[in-house]
């Protein structure tokens, strides 16, 4: 016969356990919306990738917002497929953690920072305040008081996750480049 304190255990962890992977779930849903709001509103600002290209003393060529749009289509569907993917052990955790952080970072800036600097609208602003920052951070202090990972695993995860954030916006949009060059005759998204 199961003790009532180990029923009662068994239920919270259970109930954890779905509360993470609903939680998993719900980041996956904002990267998507997020890359549908960036998806919709870059073109009706064009100037907000040179302004972010000019603030950061970039001197790289913008690329046609076709690439841009398809880079975005990217963005969201590596993500979305690791996190609907992956498991709660330690090694999920870290990558799903280093996606929650990545997300967070990328919300907080350029999203947060352009905002907070022109005074305006940019670009995503609204889903990166409203959902992949809460949920990033939420994500990532929910793993941590489950200990899903350890706490030097969890600076790690963030840390991987915010070092890595230009690299890969960086290889994102040269795969959209990639995708919308080879996809010149089939049209543009």
């Amino acid at each position: 016969m199961i003790q009532p304190d180990a029923a009662a255990s068994a239920r919270r962890t259970a109930w954890s356990s779905a509360r993470f992977t609903l939680l998993v779930r719900a980041m996956a849903l904002a990267i998507v919306l997020h890359n549908v709001e960036e998806w919709w509103t870059l073109p009706l600002d064009p100037d907000f990738l040179a302004e972010t290209r000019d603030w950061l003393g970039l001197r790289a060529a913008l690329p046609p917002m076709a690439a841009i749009r398809w880079g975005l289509i990217a963005f969201a569907i590596v993500p979305v497929a690791i996190l609907l993917t992956a498991r709660p052990t330690r090694r999920g955790c870290f990558i799903i953690c280093m996606i929650a952080a990545m997300s967070a970072g990328n919300a907080l800036f350029p999203h947060f920072l352009m905002g907070f600097t022109t005074g305006s609208y940019v670009p995503g602003l609204v889903s990166a305040c409203a959902a992949t920052l809460p949920l990033g951070i939420f994500l990532i202090w929910e793993a941590s008081r489950l200990r899903l990972i350890s706490g030097g695993g969890m600076v790690l995860a963030v840390a991987t996750g915010l070092l890595l954030l230009p690299a890969v916006l960086t290889g994102f949009w040269a795969l959209g480049e990639l995708i919308a060059e080879l996809g010149t005759g089939a049209g543009s998204p």
